[in-house]
């Protein structure tokens, strides 16, 4: 939280108030501010759903899931909806077959990648 003007001491304007006072060189460098400048430097953390595999994964848990109540659950009361999990398996299934395969290479390909950055010492 930022100080307000009215809290802030008097040393405090008074370094506000010369001219080219930089507080970071005022203070020693720390790790945390090390670590900020490394986090800074890096950017934010990578979107777990730009994962390639997230999609596949996705796909593999709804395919389980119809399967499971289209073919192999005996609640009378899911029998209405016996057809459409079983439509929606063999959609899925389908899918699958289409995207995990994908899902993998582009995987791999980024792990060769971030490898072959990392053993020139590229790290960007």
């Amino acid at each position: 939280m930022l100080p307000r003007m009215h809290d802030r001491s008097g040393t405090d304007l008074q370094r506000d108030a010369r001219p080219n006072s930089d507080p970071k060189s005022e203070r020693p460098e720390t790790a945390a501010a090390s670590g900020d400048a490394r986090r800074a430097r890096r950017g934010p953390p990578p979107n777990p759903l730009y994962h390639p595999l997230f999609l596949p994964v996705l796909l593999v848990a709804f395919c389980l899931w119809f399967g499971w109540d289209g073919f192999l659950t005996s609640d009378p009361d899911m029998l209405e909806h016996q057809g459409f999990n079983r439509w929606m398996f063999g959609l899925t299934a389908v899918l699958c077959l289409w995207v995990v395969p994908r899902g993998i290479k582009e995987h791999r390909q980024e792990q060769a990648a971030a490898a072959a950055r990392q053993a020139s010492g590229n790290s960007h």
